[in-house]
């Protein structure tokens, strides 16, 4: 006689044994997953900030100067770029034929004064077809991935995470020189800046940094408070809510104006930070909007610090942590070339303040 064998599955026990193992497993996994992804993001990030210090290097063997922080022009001898007669546009412009967007640069060129019409207002998004086509189009290499898109495009037509360095001076970087002001960085509007112009050495003078671009408007990161009118960088840290440490207290900037959200914009605000506040710390600016004096940190996403090019086109990771001087002294007027009071961090900014910096390990 046969025996039936008796088929015997599993207890839902050993069902939810089985699965709290695996949730176990995943759970270990996940931060190695998500490092090994942070990783990949950063590495492309370096990628970008490198193709653009090399980009900015062939620009200057190709015209013997640095692209200026923007181009304004205006009056009808100097008309400008665009069909408002004096609008700065940012330094983007120009580098676009040395990143492989020579299409793009020919499009937004022949829009461009005095041949054409005149290239729309930094902010607009108007939809059209040359707007969609051009104004609106993303280079690739200006948005780090680690970041996220603002939320509100609506004054927003190109992103950029990258910004010319400024140098450590917020007293001046919105003039130009015709005004009688000298800004300490690489990179101020209407002044293209020779390579002798550098004299504290390349290796030692920053030109590109990251800057987040998305974020509420009253992060750390990604905001900016708004009429900080104090020259000392104490002054823009006591900004920093002190329950939450993640946010910003008073007035800070309107949504639909994100730092990162015109990348054809020169004016400090959207194309240019400095090196008086550590990495990761917060952004002011001296008025109310957009068009003033801009003390906007070096920040992002990855852990500890960020990128940054220097004038020799490599590309250095700047610990949050850095020496940043005496955040209580108050910036001047008229800098000249007085050593950085800001430490390593601000003697890595100023292109002639005579200091001999090193960057920390």
């Amino acid at each position: 006689m046969l025996r039936r064998s008796r088929l015997r599955g599993f207890t839902l026990v050993e069902l939810l044994v089985v699965i709290a193992i695996i949730g176990i497993l995943v759970g270990l996994l996940l931060p190695a997953v998500q490092a090994a992804r942070e990783a990949a993001r950063r590495m492309q990030c370096t990628n970008n900030i490198k193709q653009i210090s090399l980009s900015m290097l062939n620009y200057e063997s190709a015209t013997k100067v640095l692209p200026a922080l923007g181009h304004s022009g205006g009056g009808t001898a100097a008309p400008g770029l665009g069909a408002g007669s004096g609008w700065p546009y940012a330094w983007t412009l120009a580098l676009l034929p040395y990143m492989e967007q020579s299409a793009l640069s020919s499009n937004i060129s022949s829009q461009a004064r005095p041949n054409g019409p005149g290239l729309p207002t930094p902010w607009s998004t108007a939809n059209n077809a040359w707007e969609n086509a051009n104004w609106k189009a993303q280079v690739p290499s200006f948005v780090c991935p680690s970041d996220s898109a603002p939320t509100n495009r609506g004054e927003s037509p190109s992103l950029l995470n990258y910004k010319a360095c400024l140098g450590d001076d917020y007293h001046q970087n919105h003039f130009r020189p015709a005004q009688g002001r000298d800004n300490r960085g690489i990179f101020q509007i209407d002044r293209w800046l020779k390579l002798s112009g550098i004299t504290d050495g390349l290796s030692n003078t920053v030109m590109i940094g990251e800057a987040v671009a998305g974020g509420g408007a009253d992060d750390v990161r990604g905001g900016v408070a708004l009429n900080m009118q104090a020259w000392n960088p104490a002054a823009c840290s006591a900004r920093i809510n002190p329950a939450n440490p993640r946010k910003l207290t008073g007035a800070v900037r309107a949504d639909f104006r994100p730092t990162g959200g015109r990348a054809w914009d020169a004016r400090p605000y959207f194309c240019g930070f400095t090196t008086i506040m550590a990495p990761n710390g917060p952004s002011c600016h001296w008025g109310g909007v957009d068009g003033n004096e801009h003390m906007g940190a070096l920040s992002s996403y990855h852990t500890g610090g960020g990128n940054v090019g220097m004038g020799d086109g490599s590309v250095q990771f700047i610990s949050q942590s850095i020496n940043a001087g005496n955040q209580a002294i108050d910036d001047i007027d008229t800098p000249g070339t007085r050593p950085s009071p800001y430490g390593i961090w601000g003697a890595l900014g100023s292109r002639s303040g005579g200091e001999v910096s090193a960057l920390e390990q």
